[in-house]
């Protein structure tokens, strides 16, 4: 995606909003082109005709509303790899976000809209786009080196066969075509032999020989050393079809496996032809030997692909809903349809990386590998989602093997942090339910277990990405803690509210959460930073903001550790936020940050004296500091209350 052009869908029946989110993808990505829809069915047909990269679409719309808009999406071959975002007005929705989420959509922004977070929502879309593309093609790839190998392969294997058949019809050709022959050999893994009756001995090219693996044809001139190589279950098939050139006077083809004599496995394709003489007299058996492993395993190689999930090896969503309709019949009633969800991984991909989460994700399928039956099937749908297939299963044998897998995942820990899986289910008794009500019912039930678990373990995520911070910079651990006190003090100072107080003091323990994504060398530099690793540390406050955001708790804190260095004067970061537009909690640990950092020894210069860094507070306050906040540090500090 970064070197093609970006084409973005925006679908709205009002026409200012339209306008409004066309401009604003502009400021951030000029280059790119928007489309532009009035209704919903105009939207899906212009994604039809210009197939997008990206959808950003409006919820509540007449005719069909964004949901029937993205389901449509979805159930389309051509555009279900196109991420949709949601634009609504219902902030903070959790129904409309949930119902996004069900319909297949992959974002969600509130109105109005926040420039940083479009930013954000369309580099992540743009990303997953190219991803899929890059999936689109590398399977187009694969499947046309097949397509060119077999083109190849039958070409070859023609060739040869048009040889044959010329000795068929006139064997003393045989000699002038073999140099040919050989060739052709060579490129398709095809060998001859001949087999004659008169001295019951087997004749064959070098390539044949090169097939079973021997260096003489003193190791296969004989029926029953050729069958030495033949896997003993494949001899009867052999012999059957021996018996039909014999009797029927006929070509047979047939495929079998041998043992090379290297003990390599190897897979034969051999074609046998009756041989006569003048007098139409039977005189022998002629034919090709051909060693289609490469091609075999190609062909189960891209099957495997195509009904498995690449990272955790399970069954994928395409084998998932062809199996559900085999498996929904009246045999195998009850039958339970079981979903699973990974509590926690878009925090844990902030936090600690994509490589983590993968690491998550498989720890999880090998739990529900190892708490189910052998007869179960377990697909990963998408993401963190999973579905469990239990046939003639009732709700209680179900609920048993749910509480199986709960305590499995406990016994999990990764980074440590215990692995939490939401489940629901539901079972399907009488033919009449319908299977994909049953499935929406137990997603539904999935979710309400997910609504608990994820806000508990969301907490001791956060508890846990400060200490692994921490144990990263033990300089970072005393930094946050100083600034955590001294928030608190300047919070006393202008006679804040106890909850307010707090709240400031914690956001000051947790200030540079974001730190937890950035590179540890550059944490621990001992030198000045380089202009590179500079922005790489200016990225902090954003990521602390998704970190947090996404916790109930710690959600009106988040605003203040992505403000956290922004300045008075509107020439911080990563908003340029400006005055009061920076919240209070924002403004507080600003200064108390800066004072800390001006006060604490670095490797690369000395701790300014508390009244050295007093003046740099005063001479900055209206610029970089909000100043009635600075002169309130000031006052704490005379009166030392922080020293």
């Amino acid at each position: 995606m970064e070197t093609r052009q970006l084409k973005i869908l925006v679908i709205d029946d009002n026409p200012d909003n339209v306008i409004v989110l066309k401009a604003m993808i502009h400021d951030v990505f000029s280059d790119a082109t928007v489309l532009m829809a009035f209704s919903g069915r105009t939207g899906f047909e212009m994604a039809v005709s210009e197939e997008p990269d990206i959808i950003l679409m409006d919820i509540i719309m007449p005719e069909m509303d964004g949901f029937e808009v993205c389901r449509k999406l979805k159930a389309t071959p051509d555009l279900a790899d196109i991420p949709v975002v949601f634009v609504t007005a219902a902030r903070g929705d959790r129904e409309h976000r949930i119902l996004a989420l069900e319909c297949g959509g992959e974002g969600f922004i509130s109105k109005p809209i926040d420039e940083q977070e479009l930013l954000s929502q369309l580099r992540a879309m743009a990303k997953i786009r190219g991803a899929n593309l890059q999936k689109r093609n590398e399977k187009e790839r694969l499947n046309n080196r097949v397509r060119k190998q077999n083109v190849a392969l039958k070409a070859a294997h023609s060739r040869t066969l048009k040889l044959l058949k010329s000795l068929e019809k006139e064997n003393e050709a045989r000699k002038k075509s073999e140099k040919a022959l050989v060739e052709a050999q060579k490129l398709a893994h095809l060998g001859s032999y001949e087999f004659d009756f008169k001295n019951d001995k087997i004749s064959c090219s070098e390539e044949a020989l090169n097939i079973f693996g021997v260096a003489s044809i003193d190791e296969l001139n004989t029926k029953e050393q050729f069958l030495r190589f033949a896997q003993p279950e494949e001899i009867p098939v052999i012999l059957e079809n021996i018996n039909k050139v014999m009797v029927e006077k006929s070509t047979a083809d047939f495929i079998f496996r041998i043992f090379r004599q290297d003990g390599e496995e190897r897979i034969i394709n051999m074609r046998m032809i009756p041989q006569f003489d003048e007098e139409k007299n039977h005189i022998g058996n002629f034919g090709t030997v051909q060693d289609i492993t490469r091609i075999r395993k190609t062909e189960e190689e891209i099957r495997y692909l195509s009904y498995h999930d690449y990272l955790t090896g399970l069954f994928n969503r395409r084998f998932y809903e062809e199996v559900l309709i085999k498996l929904d019949t009246d045999d195998n009633y009850p039958l339970t349809l079981v979903m699973a969800d990974v509590n926690g991984l878009k925090m844990i991909n902030d936090s600690f990386g994509h490589a983590v989460g993968d690491e998550l994700l498989q720890k999880a399928s090998n739990v529900i590998k190892s708490g189910c039956r052998e007869k179960d099937v377990i697909a990963r749908l998408g993401g963190d989602e999973f579905v469990i297939i239990l046939t003639k299963t009732d709700a209680e044998t179900a609920a048993l093997i749910i509480k199986r897998l709960e305590v499995l995942a406990a016994r999990e820990k990764i980074r440590g942090l215990k692995l939490s899986i939401a489940f629901g289910s539901r079972t399907k008794t009488r033919k009449e339910e319908n299977i994909q009500q049953i499935l929406k019912n137990a997603e539904d039930d999935m979710y309400r277990h997910k609504l608990y678990e994820s806000a508990s373990m969301r907490s001791k995520t956060i508890e846990l990405i400060m200490n692994t911070l921490y144990e990263k910079s033990n300089r970072e651990m005393m930094h946050s803690s100083r600034v955590g006190h001294i928030c608190e003090k300047i919070g006393l100072r202008m006679k804040l509210d106890q909850d307010e107080i707090n709240q400031i003091r914690t956001a000051g323990l947790i200030h540079d959460i974001g730190k937890m994504g950035i590179d540890e060398k550059i944490l621990n530099k001992t030198g000045a930073l380089s202009d590179e690793e500079w922005q790489e540390i200016k990225r902090h406050p954003e990521i602390g903001y998704r970190i947090l955001s996404s916790v109930n708790e710690f959600s009106e804190m988040a605003n203040c550790i992505l403000e956290h260095h922004e300045r008075w004067d509107g020439h911080g970061y990563p908003k340029g936020l400006k005055g009061e537009e920076i919240s209070l909690q924002g403004r507080i640990v600003a200064v108390a940050d800066s004072f800390d950092a001006m006060t604490s020894d670095r490797a690369y210069r000395k701790a300014l004296a508390y009244d050295e860094a007093i003046t740099e507070i005063k001479r900055c306050a209206g610029s970089h500091f909000d100043p009635l906040v600075a002169k309130m540090l000031v006052d704490v500090v005379h009166s030392e209350m922080i020293r």
